[in-house]
């Protein structure tokens, strides 16, 4: 009689209860492999680097940076007629609150030779000077209804001083005269750049009394399509910020902690370990996503405090921080130090930042500006911090960022793991 051994079948219990044993076991290595890159970094100056930068920016935006403009409107003026005159017209509007009275202005005039052209007639009048010191009386015009500054004036004592003064200021200077109907009549001196709208306008404002234009103004049809949000000056500055301190620093300090351990050899260890290259990008990740939470929300939360859509607002920053790390990774998989990568480096951080001109210049917006990743980052951002927020386009922008990201982040690990041995 023959007796077979009796062995126990596995239940199949145990078996998931042993997948979901090695599935926990990876998750604890990660997060082991991620504390330990954190002391590590803590104690490097790569970590610092942009908490520093935050904590400087935070205090430029708080104390440098006004929340609503100050302008900044110059023009020159010359009253081309009696001082009696000219003291009844100031005095007047002085009284009005229009115009406040200032300590005056010095300007050093350089040598300067150049020829102003009479559109009405296309005759040149050439004009040369010296080198001079004017001390020039000086006027704010203010808003009486809001009691924001409008514009600074400045009253030249010559035509000739007033046209040298806006020629070398680059500002719009004007010859103010008392017309035959007893009127006050304008003479400009543009630069030539301006637009053919500010030239109509000018043309109709001294047209017309004030008082006849406000009141064609006011009788216009106006239709209100929707609220209009506007954010004020520390505000708008904050996406940018974010997105430039914030993904792109994390895709540059990135780069510079895998060339640090290439240099150490730490890279190359890993072709004769168990462990996974997978892994230790990854860790690296986390660290700058960590850091970029943090340098992020030092900037963000001081400045905008519980104005934004938060969730939206770290989803997107950790989904964009990840996409530029893998970038970064991606790029560093190529070279074998920071020196000839540098030259790649410093191209993608130039591109990557071209979209600013359209974010703080909206009438400039080419088609080919859109296809930068960091434009619908930025649009994405300042719509999170409008009071309405466009939820489906910040996370439709999320989740091509988190395509993109995963994308590289495959190639990275890829090119990693056939490079161990190079």
């Amino acid at each position: 009689m023959i007796f077979k051994p009796c062995i126990p079948k596995r239940q199949p219990w145990k078996r998931f209860s042993s997948r979901s044993l090695e599935g926990s076991l990876c998750k604890m290595k990660l997060l082991s492999s991620y504390f330990k890159e954190m002391r590590i970094a803590a104690r490097g100056f790569y970590f610092y680097i942009e908490l520093i930068m935050a904590v400087i920016l935070l205090v430029i935006l708080l104390v440098a940076v006004n929340e609503e403009s100050v302008s900044k409107q110059k023009e020159f003026l010359y009253y081309d007629m009696p001082p009696a005159v000219e003291d009844y017209i100031i005095q007047k509007e002085v009284e009005k609150g229009a115009l406040k009275l200032i300590e005056p202005t010095e300007f050093k005039m350089k040598a300067v030779e150049f020829e102003v052209e009479n559109r009405e007639t296309d005759e040149l009048t050439s004009y040369e000077f010296e080198k001079e010191i004017y001390n020039l009386v000086t006027y704010e015009e203010w808003d009486p209804d809001t009691g924001k500054l409008i514009k600074t004036a400045y009253i030249a004592e010559t035509e000739e001083q007033m046209i040298r003064l806006a020629f070398q200021e680059r500002k719009i200077g004007a010859t103010i005269v008392i017309d035959d109907s007893g009127e006050r009549a304008f003479r400009y001196y543009n630069q030539g750049y301006e637009t053919e709208r500010l030239v109509n306008l000018l043309y109709i404002l001294h047209n017309k009394l004030p008082e006849v234009v406000e009141a064609s103004v006011d009788n216009q049809n106006v239709r209100k399509l929707g609220e209009v949000q506007t954010l004020n000056n520390r505000e708008n500055l904050v996406p940018v910020m974010v997105v430039f301190m914030g993904s792109l620093m994390g895709f540059f300090i990135v780069v510079a902690y895998i060339f640090l351990d290439k240099t150490e050899g730490v890279i190359r260890a890993f072709a004769v370990t168990p462990s996974s290259v997978w892994k230790y990008l990854l860790s690296k990740t986390m660290i700058i996503i960590t850091t970029v939470l943090i340098s992020s929300s030092i900037i963000a939360i001081p400045v905008l405090r519980g104005q934004p859509n938060y969730p939206l607002f770290y989803l997107l920053l950790i989904i964009s921080t990840f996409s530029f790390a893998a970038l970064g990774l991606f790029i560093s998989s190529f070279y074998d130090t920071i020196s000839k990568a540098f030259g790649v480096l410093y191209f993608f951080m130039i591109a990557m930042m071209v979209p600013a001109f359209s974010y703080f210049i909206p009438s400039f917006d080419p088609l080919w500006l859109r296809y930068f990743p960091t434009y619908p980052l930025l649009q994405s951002m300042k719509e999170i911090i409008m009071v309405s927020t466009d939820a489906v386009y910040v996370l439709k922008t999320s989740g091509i960022f988190l395509a993109g990201g995963l994308l590289l982040f495959i190639l990275a690990n890829y090119r990693f793991k056939k490079t161990l041995t190079v």
